[in-house]
């Protein structure tokens, strides 16, 4: 969205007013230019200035030639206006101007180059030229001389509180980003696609539609149709130029038919529309909508299929549209009720950001919530696209660290934490050094669009004086994931590999057959994995306790290695006390605190299940001996029948009340194991330490009986 309008749009504006202006007049319109957005007129004011500065102020200026009867300036290879080699201190300022203007019409190459002479030129007015003209050689792919420019600039600049210091930090761990190998998928492949589509002065925004078809956004020549004319000779030539919503079908070929401009009352003649989606029900459509005067009245729109057919758009209310705030690029979820959209409305991180909002059937919405600074930043985050199969929200960002410009990030959804998580650059080449946004994928994950600036657009370049990078679609190709999983059984006492641990595999959706797989010498397994899986493993052997892990190839992205190792425990040969658990006094009924201690229990047997136990009940010595072989005997029952109750096959469990018969053993203060004998208890002076003696012998315990 950063070129909505086209530049025949604004040779419209440019020829009428800039022809017979004075210097001062020119300096004025170039100066509010800038302050409305419109850069490239802005570069053209700046441009005239200078060579009327040279020339004289007679001369005259034409969008397509310079003609006048004096001596023509020095050019560049591309026929603009070089800097001049002496320049007075009136072009100093414009020189400085021009550079900003150039890299706020998105021309890089050119800011480049006029940065490069304003620094040979400083003028306390422009602190920060050093700063952008880093940021500039970034956006042209020289991410080595742009990390010393930067990092120069904050040598000289020396406060770190600086704004501009900071965002330098950021530019230069984006510039040691982007020269980072691994952040290359050379896997991934980008096309630009049919020249149908990519035609005119800009083409983006690619979302699926129902019936193999797909919408796009451009502004392009072409007729205007019917539907749209006030009587039949209004052709609305400007109509021509503008921005507009198109759709194409896609065969099953992968070739595409020629694009239409989409039907009925969506597309206006005065206004921009653009950033189109469709919900998931084929009833309701959102789109932007941008006056090309102003670009902060920029609104999101709405419009409803009723019979077959869409009907008049109209403006979301205030929790979307915010007067004076500018909202665009909607994404609708496949629920029909979540709805994103970026805005540079108050309550945010700065710039424009990702929101998120309910709508209803009518259009009525909830107040939006920011996504929070996991997703968005002081710069912008635009184009949000929600990925349902993985969870994955997708966006454009040109504050995080990446390539320069803006680049396609991801975040995926955290279900514990019920809110999206840190956001991951999506690497080179779906990222570029220009701006790179509106990233969509299917479910596969193996097919997609994203629209880029990234190549020169000549066909679109009538201006002699500017690089022009307009925005076209490419389609992405990734190949098919692939999940490999593999690791190390131990013996958790001592670190040393167990060859020949079993290790099995249960997909938990029953997608996937089950399967297992034994150790080999080394203790080491490796296994393919499938896509889409939520995995539980086991792994065991002869004489230990079983360990488990659960992985997760659902909601991946990219192809991965798991690693993942196995610790099991060996089993003992004496019995092992469950801590906590505790009945009514002078009962076998079991407290509920004890329940939610025996629920781990549950859960244990269930992960070693082919353990038969025996469940231990004792006290302590008061009480006479058939009482408290009798008490103990319930009490042991009485846990056997919690556990069987929740799902653990009586077959397994063996209840037996040992009464006092068995007191416990602990380490006295030297380390060596006491009896917990009474003539022990009683010996001690301590009756604190009696009653916790007599507590410790009041337990219960399991034993192993078999390992099948």
């Amino acid at each position: 969205m950063k070129k909505l309008i086209t530049y025949a749009i604004m040779m419209l504006f440019v020829v009428s007013s800039a022809i017979g202006q004075t210097n001062k007049d020119l300096m004025k319109m170039g100066d509010a230019a800038m302050v409305t957005g419109h850069y490239t007129n802005a570069v053209h004011y700046y441009s005239l200035i200078l060579f009327k500065i040279q020339q004289g102020e007679e001369a005259g200026y034409y969008p397509f030639e310079i003609s006048n009867t004096y001596k023509e300036p020095e050019k560049d290879e591309s026929g603009a206006i070089a800097p001049p080699s002496n320049p007075d201190d009136k072009e100093i300022r414009v020189i400085h101007k021009l550079a900003d203007a150039y890299r706020l019409a998105d021309d890089y190459k050119h800011a480049e180059k006029w940065y490069a002479a304003a620094l040979e030129n400083p003028r306390e007015e422009f602190p920060y030229a050093k700063y952008f003209y880093g940021v500039s050689m970034m956006y042209n792919n020289k991410f080595e001389e742009a990390q010393k420019v930067l990092e120069e600039f904050q040598k000289e600049n020396g406060d770190p509180d600086n704004k501009y210091y900071k965002l330098a930090t950021d530019k230069i761990a984006s510039c040691q980003f982007a020269m980072n190998p691994e952040n290359t998928k050379e896997q991934i492949t980008l096309t630009n696609i049919d020249s149908l589509i990519n035609m005119g002065s800009t083409s983006f925004g690619v979302q699926y539609m129902s019936n193999n078809y797909l919408l796009f956004s451009s502004a392009r020549e072409d007729k205007t149709p019917d539907s749209m004319k006030v009587n039949p000779d209004d052709t609305h030539p400007l109509e021509y130029y503008m921005l507009d919503i198109y759709m194409v079908k896609r065969n099953s070929d992968g070739t595409f038919e020629a694009p239409e401009k989409f039907p009925f009352e969506i597309n206006s003649a005065d206004y921009h529309e653009g950033s189109a989606i469709i919900s998931s029900d084929g009833n309701s459509m959102f789109f932007t909508r941008m006056d090309p005067e102003n670009r902060n009245e920029t609104k999101v729109y709405a419009s409803r299929k009723f019979n077959n057919q869409w009907m008049k758009p109209f403006p979301l209310d205030k929790n979307i549209n915010l007067d004076g705030f500018r909202s665009m690029t909607p994404y609708i979820a496949e629920d029909g009720t979540t709805l994103y959209f970026s805005s540079n409305r108050p309550g945010g991180e700065g710039g424009m950001d990702i929101w998120m909002t309910t709508i209803g059937p009518n259009g009525e919405t909830t107040e939006p919530q920011n996504i929070g600074n996991q997703i968005n930043t002081p710069e912008d985050e635009i184009s949000p696209f929600f990925h349902e199969v993985t969870k994955t929200l997708y966006f454009a960002s040109g504050g995080h660290i990446g390539f320069g410009g803006l680049d396609i990030f991801r975040s995926k959804w955290d279900e514990d934490s019920e809110w999206f998580g840190a956001s991951a650059n999506a690497g080179a080449p779906i990222n570029s050094s220009r701006d790179d946004s509106y990233f969509i994928i299917d479910g596969p994950q193996q097919s997609g669009f994203v629209t880029s600036n990234r190549d020169a657009c000549y066909e679109c370049d009538s201006i002699y004086n500017l690089s022009v990078h307009c925005n076209k679609i490419y389609q992405i190709t990734k190949p098919e994931m692939k999940f490999y999983i593999s690791g190390y059984v131990y013996d958790v006492a001592t670190n040393e590999v167990l060859p020949g641990a079993k290790i099995e595999f249960k997909d938990v959706s029953y997608k996937w057959e089950h399967f297992e797989m034994i150790a080999d010498e080394n203790g080491y397994y490796e296994h393919e994995l499938a896509p889409n899986l939520e995995l539980f493993m086991r792994a065991s052997q002869t004489d230990y306790f079983a360990d488990k892990a659960l992985v997760f190839t659902q909601g991946e992205t990219e192809s991965k290695n798991y690693q993942q190792d196995f610790y099991l425990e060996k089993i003992p040969k004496g019995e092992i006390t469950i801590e906590g658990i505790e009945y009514d006094f002078d009962s076998a009924n079991l407290r509920p605190e004890s329940k939610k201690i025996l629920d781990n229990l549950i859960e244990f047997l269930e992960l070693n299940s082919n353990l038969k136990i025996e469940i231990r009940s004792h006290t302590d010595e008061r009480g006479n001996d058939q009482y408290n072989m009798i008490l103990s005997d319930a009490r042991a029952k009485s846990v056997v029948d919690y556990l069987v109750q929740n799902g653990i096959p009586r077959e397994r469990l063996v209840p037996k009340g040992y009464g006092e018969t068995m007191p416990a053993e602990v380490p006295d203060v030297d380390g060596n194991m006491v009896t917990l004998t009474p003539e022990y208890i009683y010996s001690l002076r301590d009756k604190n330490k009696q009653e916790e003696y007599h507590q410790r012998n009041r337990r219960t315990a399991f034993f192993v009986l078999e390992q099948n």
